[in-house]
């Protein structure tokens, strides 16, 4: 299967990374109003993953609207997506370990 016949994973990300980008939204916004932002890192490493996922976001949009650098923008978003699931998962840690204290 050469490049042009891969399925396009595009859709995919864009859709998957607003949804996880809005709930980094919501998670900075609960952190902050709860008073605990001084005293976890959970709020840092929403905005990171909230950034990371607006990236990706970004990326695949270009990817679908772009005909000669699609390939390039679909490597780029997927790159952003796989880093902003592990900002997330440090930012469950961060949580869970905040919680349990």
């Amino acid at each position: 299967m050469t490049e042009n016949e891969a399925p396009r994973m595009s859709h995919h990300i864009l859709s998957t990374s607003a949804t996880l980008m809005g709930i980094s939204f919501a998670i900075v916004t609960l952190v902050g109003a709860f008073g605990h932002a001084e005293k976890t890192l959970a709020d840092d490493f929403a905005l990171l993953s909230l950034f990371l996922f607006f990236a990706a976001c970004l990326f695949s949009y270009a990817s679908i609207k772009s005909r000669k650098r699609a390939a390039l923008y679909e490597r780029t978003a997927d790159a952003f997506f796989v880093i902003a699931l592990v900002s997330m998962t440090l930012l469950s840690l961060a949580l869970y370990f905040s919680l349990v204290r």
